[in-house]
């Protein structure tokens, strides 16, 4: 049994410009943020101690 495919919605006018216009935003912060440092994560921390206390590191 066959499925329908949908279609793609495509954004058209003032919407597209301001779609753009959030991406392009986004993509400059991204870029100006700079590399994170893991090692003071929270989550990074505990995976480091049960690693530890597993004896896997």
């Amino acid at each position: 049994m066959a499925l329908p495919i949908k279609a793609i919605p495509t954004l058209y006018g003032e919407e597209a410009r301001r779609f753009r216009l959030l991406a392009d935003d986004a993509e400059k912060n991204y870029a100006e943020r700079g590399p994170k440092n893991l090692s003071n994560d929270p989550r990074y921390l505990a995976m480091k101690t049960i690693l530890a206390k597993s004896g896997m590191v």
